[in-house]
């Protein structure tokens, strides 16, 4: 019995021993955020990234260099000036992007790349439907708003860009862009809002990108000058009566507004 017993003893501790030092599970986030700002064209022109930080709720970047004037010999002289900026948190993204050139002087204009700013926000997150009077598996619609406001641009001369936002929920995507070119126009398309069926306890995943891109050219006798600046939101245009949607990251759907 004394032998029995202290084996019994031995095998325990070192049972206990295992289980105390088990590494803990790392920690599982179904929502983030993302903000990358990217200036190109001249030499000081950067690239600012947050990088995707999982449970994170805000980030922004900035690269916004000095202008430039470049110039060789038996080229004409040009000037650039890009910058751009984002932010990305939960339910609304915000990019800005901006890009200047010209020719300075002369008029042998090399192959030169075109200056840019380019401006990306994006956020994830997982929303659990829940009502406090509907049983679980009851049949539920939603209607997400895929809101896309141009808060500003002006594009003259030389340029080229476009505003881009994906929503994408559950298996449903609704994708906006609006293109601009100096020598194609304008095109849109446009979603503005997306239909989801579900039913009560479900939880659906949310990924929502906002991208911007302003670029401009040298050419003769005519400077280019773009900036753009929107915001995206995720908003609900309808849901059924009684329901609401729990955001892991903490939101709760439909957003009241404040006064």
């Amino acid at each position: 019995m004394s032998t029995r017993n202290t084996v019994l003893a031995a095998a325990l501790t070192l049972t206990t021993l295992g289980f105390a030092t088990a590494p803990a599970q790392a920690q599982i986030y179904y929502y983030g955020v993302q903000s990358t700002s990217q200036t190109l064209g001249y030499v000081g022109t950067s690239t600012d990234d947050s990088g995707w930080l999982p449970g994170g709720t805000f980030a922004d970047t900035l690269s916004d260099p000095a202008g430039a004037t470049m110039s060789a010999p038996g080229y004409a002289t040009l000037h650039a000036d890009v910058a751009a900026s984002s932010e990305a948190q939960q339910a609304e993204l915000h990019a800005r992007a901006s890009s200047q050139a010209s020719v300075v002087s002369g008029t042998n204009v090399p192959p030169a790349s075109e200056p840019y700013g380019y401006a990306y926000a994006f956020f994830r997150d997982r929303l659990t439907v829940k009502s406090g009077v509907l049983p679980a598996g009851t049949p539920v619609t939603i209607v997400f708003g895929n809101d896309v406001e141009i808060n500003e641009w002006v594009r003259t001369g030389t340029y080229t860009g476009y505003v881009d936002m994906t929503l994408q929920i559950a298996t449903g995507t609704a994708h906006s862009r609006w293109s601009t070119s100096y020598i194609y126009g304008d095109s849109t398309a446009v979603a503005p809002q997306l239909v989801i069926k579900t039913t009560v306890g479900s939880k659906l995943s949310v990924d929502a990108k906002l991208r911007v891109q302003a670029k401009t050219s040298y050419k003769l006798n005519l400077s280019g000058d773009h900036q753009v600046d929107a915001t995206a939101r995720l908003v609900i245009n309808e849901i059924t009566e009684g329901v609401t949607l729990q955001a892991d990251s903490g939101i709760v759907y439909p957003i009241e507004p404040t006064n």
